[in-house]
Order: structure tokens, then sequence, then C-alpha cells
């Protein structure tokens, strides 16, 4: 009751839109559904305790098959319950195993008192919401064919079908109505959850690409208000990287963040943004456009809010279903409920993929084009035979110390490099990006080059 209350209290909270809300997990009533296959299975003389007891015989059948006589002994399940996935529907289906001799549960590991019950099942006469495995199994004189026995509270026969009777046991079916009600229900919830998430990325998606063409045209533009832009960009990028909003790389907290930590994360780039705001120095369009990116964060993060309580609700409903029916259905869940259609972090996933294939090459990180040696940006930009790139400066170096050995792979690539290797391409994208950073490299290769030549302190002058 608890977690109902709680259910019901965070979608309130969150202000979700209606056709959200519509979508979401109906816990209440498929709590009623669960009390519904309950009752119907304590009218057929199968309360949880007596299935449980079949279910711990069928962990020891498993437990035990490695002990069979042979291979072609048949293994006996006296009790299995299943949900067969469909195009368009989940199928629950109820067994268990009667031995064809005497028409009884093979239920060895009951005791005797259950198996006193059990027995008594087949046997006793045919009333109402009753069953006779006995009938079923063909024997004392019943048919091995599928018959009606009783109508149940939904108008529906209740029947019993052997199945596989050339098997040295055969298996009755038991079908029951409640609990396909239950899981219609659960599916409908689950495929209207999951076409939702597959609108919601399309529209991320959108948002994403516009906002993208929106930062390109500012950063474009032949002007000092576009170098000062692209400056403000590189900072509100690097700064969202570096808080890991959705996914963590760190040892500790590797993978995806829950929601309570990734509005954390959010909050505080949020306010970093903010703390930098006069520094940044962007443009009314500039801050239009900032704005579009913290609300398709925020608006991420408040679905996966909503897909994680419906994911809650959706684990705690199958195990309310299991502790008060005793079916162990989760021990056989179809991929529609095994695998969840609707999962938050792939969203995620695929939204901060969708940022980072088109938003943050917009305005690339100076990270990314460090020399792996001396740490500054790789001008003059040499790219060796396997592809690696190094300033110019720690070539020079490497070849004049006989390192031939590449410092990232060991491959023996440093002293062939000449002229040829110099990437133009590459280094007229540096100059074009970050010019600061290649105005600042460029004197110190100046430096050093004096240095090689005169010694230390040759720029030092002294007057006499």
């Amino acid at each position: 009751m608890k977690f109902a209350h709680d259910f019901d209290a965070s979608l309130r909270k969150e202000e979700y839109p209606p056709e959200w809300l519509d979508s979401a997990i109906s816990y209440r009533q498929l709590k009623k559904c669960i009390k519904k296959v309950q009752k119907e299975l304590q009218e057929l003389g199968l309360d949880p305790h007596i299935l449980e007891q079949l279910w711990q015989n069928v962990n020891n059948n498993d437990r035990n098959i490695t002990t069979r006589a042979s291979p072609e002994e048949p293994r006996s399940r006296p009790y299995h319950y299943s949900v067969s996935s469909g195009v368009a529907t989940l199928k629950p289906r109820l067994t268990v195993a009667i031995d064809p001799r005497d028409g009884l549960p093979l239920d060895a590991w009951l005791s005797p008192e259950t198996r006193n019950f059990l027995k008594g099942l087949p046997r006793s006469p045919r009333t109402e919401k009753q069953l006779s495995f006995s009938a079923a199994a063909g024997i004392d004189g019943g048919t091995t064919q599928p018959m009606p026995l009783s109508v149940s509270e939904h108008g529906n026969p209740v029947e019993l079908q052997i199945v596989d009777p050339t098997e040295a046991f055969e298996t009755v079916e038991i079908p029951l109505t409640s609990d396909s009600e239950f899981f219609q229900i659960l599916k409908r919830e689950l495929d209207d959850l999951n076409r939702l998430q597959e609108t919601k990325q399309k529209q991320l998606t959108v948002q994403i690409n516009k906002l993208g063409s929106d930062i390109t045209k500012l950063t474009e533009m032949a002007s000092s208000r576009s170098r000062a832009e692209v400056e403000a960009w590189r900072e509100i990028f690097r700064l969202y990287v570096d808080s890991q909003i959705f996914f963590s790389t760190s040892e500790q907290d590797a993978g995806t963040r829950p929601c309570s930590t990734a509005q954390k994360q959010l909050e505080d780039f949020s306010n970093g943004i903010a703390d930098k705001r006069k520094r940044l120095r962007l443009s009314h369009n500039g801050s239009t456009a900032l704005k579009t990116f913290l609300y398709i964060n925020a608006s991420l993060l408040h679905f996966m809010k909503f897909q994680e309580i419906n994911r809650t609700a959706l684990t705690k409903i199958m195990k309310k279903f299991d502790k008060q029916t005793a079916l162990h259905m989760q021990a056989n869940l179809p991929p529609a409920l095994a695998n969840e259609h609707f999962v938050a972090h792939d969203l995620a996933k695929a939204a901060c993929f969708t940022i980072q294939e088109q938003l943050l090459p917009i305005v690339p990180q100076i990270n990314d084009y460090l020399c792996p040696v001396c740490l500054t940006i790789s001008f003059k930009p040499v790219r060796l035979r396997c592809n690696h790139v190094f300033c110019i400066r720690c070539l020079i170096v490497m070849q004049r110390a006989k390192q031939d050995h590449c410092p990232l792979c060991r491959g023996g690539f440093v002293m062939e490099a000449c002229s040829e290797n110099l990437d133009a391409k590459l280094m007229k994208f540096l100059k074009r990006k970050f010019p600061a950073e290649v105005k600042a490299k460029q004197k110190e290769n100046q430096h050093a080059a004096g240095v090689d030549r005169y010694g230390e302190g040759y720029d030092k002058c002294a007057v006499m």
C-alpha cells in the first residue's frame, strides 16, 4: 500500500504531461488483478502454500538432474508456470505433471498432508471451480481429450489438457483467466511506455540538431563577436563534459547515473555556468541557445525520472505477483518483460550520443589536439606512419635522441619522419580554431630553437 501511495504522489509531484500519465503503470489496477489470481487459485485448491511446496520440488529436481540413471530418463517437472510472448499478447500457462499410473501429481518432496490433499483433488466430485486431474489423465474412465470442468467467475470454462502424453509422465494444463488479464494490462502499458520513449527520443534529436545549427551560425561568422562566441561555447562544453551529468567514467560509480545523482550534476553544471556568465560574453542569440541547451538536458532528466519510477513499479508489481500467488513468474519471464521495453538509461545514452555527435564537434576542445609528449597544442603537427600526431618540436627532440619508437604504439616510425609528414590540413584547422594557443606555442618553439642555437639565457640582454 505504501508504494502505491508513493507512486501516485511521485506522478503528481513531478507534474508530468497528461499523455505521460496515461501511459504510466496502473499499479493499483494490477494489484487488484493479483488478488483475483490469488482467489482463483485458492478456489482450485492451489493456495500459495501448496504451490510453494511444489516449487521447492521443481528446484530440487533441477539440482538433482545430473543424478538421473540415464540421459533418456524423462525429467519430471511437477509444477511449471510460464508466460509466452506473442506479437500482441502475453499468454500465461500453468501446468502440473501427473503420474499416469495413478493420476497423482509428481510431488515426492511434499509433506504427507499436502500429498493427501492433492490426492483428493483428482478423485473428488467435480464440483464448481474444482479440478479433476484423473479425468484429464484418462484414469478411472476419464477421457484423454480436453474437457470443461466448471465455469469460472468470468464465465469461461476451466479445462485441463494433456500435453505430450508419450512421456513417462503426463502434464495437465490449468488455464486461468485472472492472470491473463494481469499480463494483458501489463503488456499494453509496456507497449505504451515504449512508444512514448521513442517519441521523446525523436523530439530530443530534432531539438539537438536545431540547436547545433544555431550554434554553428553563431561561431562561423567572420567577426570578433564570433571568436568570443567560440570561446564561450568551448568553455560551456568543457564544463558539460567534465560534469558527467548522465554518465560517469570514474571507477567508483562508472556507468549510468541514477536520476537523483544526474539532477545534482545538472544543478552543479547550471550553477557553474551562472557563475561564469559575465566572462562568457555571449550574444543575445548565444544566451538563447544556452537556455535551449539547458532545457534539453532538463527535459531529458524529467523523462528519465518518469521512466525510472515506472520501472520501479514494474519490478515491484512482478515481485508482488510472485509473493502473493507463489507462481514464480519471474523465473520464466518472456523477453517482453525480462528485457524491459522502456529503459531510461537507453534514452539518456541515445540523447547524449546525439549531443556528442552534433554539438560538441562544433566547438572543438583543445584537449583533443594536445601533443602526447609535451601536453601542449600539437603545432606544427607531424603525423607518423602509425597515424599518431606530435608537435614538430617534440619530434625533433626524439630524432636527436635516436628514439625511433613511437611513444604511444612503440612502432619504429620516428626516425623516418620528414617534412612530408607535416599535416598541413590539421595545421590550418588548429590556426583557425585555436589562434591563441597556436600563437603561444609558436613563441615557445622560437624560444626553444634559440636555446638550442645559443644556449640558456641567450635572450637576456646584458648592458655593459
